[in-house]
């Protein structure tokens, strides 16, 4: 019985720790800009069939009560598509932070994830490392559903081409689907 109850005790702190990591990753660090992101929008164009498709994270009052609206978006297998991003800060008077981003790409790096066998690759850069405001998506033959996190960086004095470094300014996951 007494084994049991280390046991239990043992996978609950594991449980716990887990957790907090995991949470803490989604937390922006006081160290960087002071923007609330409220509006991240994702436009995708389809390069088979030219077709655009717009996915928005929505949060109008900023980190606070208010849950934000979120749209999904979805894929075909084995297509290409072109990302690109747009963020804004309407809090008070609107601010587009996707402009801030690209004028100092040297300390922003913006990250995804990559599910169901997709491959990605940022084409915009600083000039010596990727920015990721643009992607081309290329999808495999994979299907499902899932989500896509979105994280951007605040990489000031560390950037160095990864998505490690640094501290997150903004991040969110979005339904998505590859049909």
């Amino acid at each position: 019985m007494k084994q049991y109850f280390v046991i239990f005790g043992l996978i609950f702190f594991l449980i716990q720790a887990c957790k907090k990591d995991k949470s803490d990753a989604n937390i922006p660090n006081s160290n960087g800009p002071k923007d609330s992101v409220t509006n991240f929008m994702v436009t995708i164009f389809d390069t088979q069939d030219s077709m655009v498709k717009i996915a928005n994270y929505s949060d109008v009052d900023g980190p606070g009560p208010k849950r934000p609206l979120i749209s999904g978006f979805s894929f075909k297998k084995n297509n290409t598509y072109l990302l690109s991003f747009r963020v804004e800060d309407a809090t008070g008077i609107p601010v587009n932070l996707t402009n801030k981003i690209k004028s100092d790409g040297k300390n922003f790096k913006v990250c995804l994830s990559t599910p169901f066998g997709i491959q990605a690759r940022a084409t915009d850069s600083d000039g010596q490392y990727l920015i990721g405001l643009e992607y081309e998506i290329i999808t495999s033959n994979q299907t499902g559903d899932g989500e896509m996190d979105f994280t951007i960086k605040y990489q000031n004095k560390v950037k160095n081409g990864s998505c490690e470094p640094g501290v997150v300014y903004f991040t969110c996951s979005m339904p998505f689907s590859v049909i």
